[in-house]
């Protein structure tokens, strides 16, 4: 009897969980409420793996991942979107690790949050969990690219430094020194500002169809004010925003529809289309995303985009039988995003 009603509020659950994925990232409460979903599937999954340990053991496993991933992308949500909340950011993420302790990008965002609130030793400890990550971590979309490591690194030896730092500092005010230690302060400031400059010039991509390359925020910030000789098609993922300009006028889309049009722009042709397929991880589906899904949410960055008189840039094919979409091949584009971004070292965009 126990089982029987476990199973259909699990049913109901999994009913629940194809509606949500269906709506607008956008909307209120749309996180918080794919969260609490996830959660009770996951303690009613707890509760038959118990008993059925094998039966249960996949499907346990997938929703503990989609918990972990929801968790994530909420952190991420918080900390750069338009609802900016650094704290609910970090308890975001923080649950994410109470489920996968390991997880690297979870320790990477919350070194992230910790460095820009100058808290440099817990900066420290989570910028080395993300590098350390055992070398059994299942789940290679959550460990970090070259480009993250390289930072993760920086950012951990500046946190570092800050730490010595402070410990120079606090030696210096000691009166009474041991007689006969003689200790030489090494010039970190100079270092550390060093490192800084260096993170702040590297700190976004800046893509084109002629090139890729790393630029500062503040060269960001003019290329999406620039006035273009030619219509030029610009889309910046800002800390708060993700703003899509063309021609003058401009739009701020959300965070789904804008890594849609990222990989359009960055990954797909008219030789190579986009089909719905590529685009799983941007849906949250469990093996594959539906057509009627896929159309709609293209569907809805057009319409985003006609507020921009851009929608003609996003041309429709159709490949063994699949919609299909590419950006015409006339219009120049400028794609501006942090070079930690996770969905696009995931898509290795």
């Amino acid at each position: 009897m126990v089982k029987g009603k476990t199973l259909e509020e699990l049913e109901e659950l999994e009913e629940l969980e194809s509606e949500l994925l269906k709506q607008d990232e956008t909307k209120d409460g749309y996180y918080s409420r794919l969260i609490s979903m996830y959660r009770q599937m996951h303690d009613l999954l707890r509760l038959l793996k118990r008993e059925e340990p094998e039966e249960y053991k996949d499907q346990f496993q997938y929703v503990k991942y989609k918990l972990v991933a929801h968790y994530i992308k909420y952190g991420t949500y918080m900390k750069m979107g338009k609802e900016k909340d650094p704290n609910l950011a970090k308890m975001a993420l923080q649950n994410a690790l109470k489920y996968d302790p390991d997880n690297p990008i979870a320790h990477y965002r919350i070194g992230f949050l910790a460095y820009q609130n100058r808290q440099y030793s817990e900066a420290l400890r989570s910028f080395q969990k993300a590098i350390d990550a055992p070398t059994y971590y299942q789940h290679k979309e959550f460990m970090l690219n070259e480009t993250q490591l390289y930072y993760a690194n920086l950012y951990s030896m500046n946190s570092a430094l800050y730490v010595v730092e402070k410990t120079q500092q606090e030696l210096q005010k000691v009166e009474q020194k041991p007689s006969g230690l003689s200790y030489v302060l090494s010039p970190l400031l100079a270092i550390i500002q060093r490192n800084e400059e260096e993170l702040l010039q590297q700190a976004f991509y800046c893509i084109t169809r002629e090139e890729k390359r790393t630029c500062s925020k503040e060269e960001c910030e003019e290329l999406s004010d620039k006035e273009w000789e030619e219509p030029t098609l610009v889309l910046y993922f800002a800390d708060r925003q993700t703003v899509c300009l063309y021609n003058g006028e401009d739009t701020t889309l959300s965070f789904d529809r804008a890594d849609i049009l990222r990989h359009l722009l960055l990954a797909c042709s008219a030789e190579k289309p986009g089909t719905r397929n590529q685009f799983t991880s941007y849906f949250g589906e469990r093996e594959e995303v539906r057509g009627n899904t896929f159309r709609q949410k293209v569907g809805r960055l057009i319409k985003d985009l006609e507020k921009i008189s851009a929608e003609h840039i996003i041309k429709q094919t159709t490949v063994n039988n699949e919609t299909a979409y590419y950006i015409a091949e006339n219009v120049p584009y400028v794609v501006l995003y942090r070079v930690d971004d996770i969905v696009a070292a995931k898509m290795n965009i």
